[in-house]
């Protein structure tokens, strides 16, 4: 880390993400951006600071754009509170895994929609949508059409939800944080 605190591993990509879209490097200010060692993951955050690990710096410049863009959205949306507050509401049924599958999806199939790169394998809403609830739609009415919380519920209630294998394809972020 600089003396700052502020991502070494990440200034780059934040460099050139705020060259390509505008509108991301405004969110980008409303987060904190920290390097990690903590885990090997890429990249991850708790909703408040995003990490990079070690594995950041080997990605290629338009993957690590991809999955600054997926976790700057991470932290937009505020998918680590709404997490929390659906735990609350569903207590003990709650699944984690589940909602952070819902999470990942949305903001991969929007990045995807809008020409970023992001590391293989990535899991899309599209897909998901197809595999776990047996609908078929394009990805900009899966987009308009689902939320985090939408999303879990319809997967929570599929009559073949996603297998536990496919729960984590971007990252491996405990629960409480997102991938």
């Amino acid at each position: 880390m600089t003396a700052e605190g502020h991502s070494r591993r990440a200034t780059r990509a934040l460099q050139k993400l705020a060259e390509q879209d505008p509108a991301f490097a405004a969110l980008a200010l409303w987060c904190s951006h920290r390097d990690s060692d903590a885990r090997a993951d890429a990249a991850w955050t708790d909703g408040r600071a995003i990490r990079y690990g070690p594995g950041f710096e080997a990605l290629s410049l338009p993957e690590q754009i991809g999955l600054a863009a997926h976790h700057i959205l991470h932290v937009a949306f505020r998918h680590a509170a709404r997490m929390q507050a659906m735990q609350a509401r569903f207590g003990d049924r709650f699944d984690a895994e589940l909602f952070n599958l819902a999470t990942d999806s949305i903001v991969n199939e929007t990045l995807m929609l809008t020409g970023y790169i992001l590391p293989r394998p990535a899991v899309r809403l599209t897909g998901l949508l197809k595999d776990a609830a047996r609908e078929e739609m394009g990805g900009e009415e899966a987009v308009t059409r689902y939320d985090a919380e939408r999303l879990y519920l319809r997967l929570f209630e599929a009559e073949a939800p996603p297998p536990r294998s496919r729960l984590r394809l971007v990252d491996r972020s405990p629960p409480g944080e997102t991938g």
